[in-house]
């Protein structure tokens, strides 16, 4: 398993080249969870992403670098918005992750609060990626990118205050 966790799905790995389920199904794995760790951590070389910036790039990688179904069950088991996760739209609207999907990680159910100016709505509106909403032009929405706790002055938590 270390010694193969550099090899390839399309053979373009190293020490040996080795293609698909040559790799063995543990080296594998372990080639998923080592490349999602370099790309979650500082390095020299590049600023850590998210773990949704990271898993976008290895589903993107999937089939020629990692196995598809591994990296789909990878998703399920490491969650990628956690409940409370604030997020930016494809919309440029900003939500808060409320409930997850447990069939497709990367499209939970949001609780969207401003509008694409970053304007407060005045009721907040719930929005469940997993019915796939798209805008008028047919272009999905999805999410953009994960953003910091207090971005725009918010604080997910109060809006789990009781």
């Amino acid at each position: 398993m270390v010694a193969r966790h550099h090899e390839r799905y399309d053979g373009s790995g190293y020490p040996l080249g080795l293609k698909a389920e040559r790799i063995g199904m543990f080296a594998s794995m372990a080639g998923i969870v080592d490349c999602f760790t370099a790309l979650t951590s500082d390095r020299s070389y590049s600023n850590a992403k998210s773990a949704h910036e990271a898993l976008q790039l290895m589903y993107k990688w999937s089939e020629r670098y990692f196995h598809p179904a591994l990296i789909e069950q990878f998703s399920q088991c490491v969650g990628i918005f956690h409940v409370g996760t604030l997020v930016e739209l494809s919309t440029g609207e900003v939500g808060i992750v409320i409930g997850q999907n447990r069939v497709r990680r990367l499209k939970p159910k949001l609780l969207i609060i401003l509008g694409p100016d970053k304007h407060p709505y005045a009721k907040p509106h719930t929005l469940d990626l997993i019915t796939n909403p798209s805008l008028p032009s047919g272009l999905p929405i999805n999410i953009r990118r994960e953003l910091p706790r207090g971005a725009h002055q918010i604080d997910p938590r109060e809006f789990f205050l009781e």
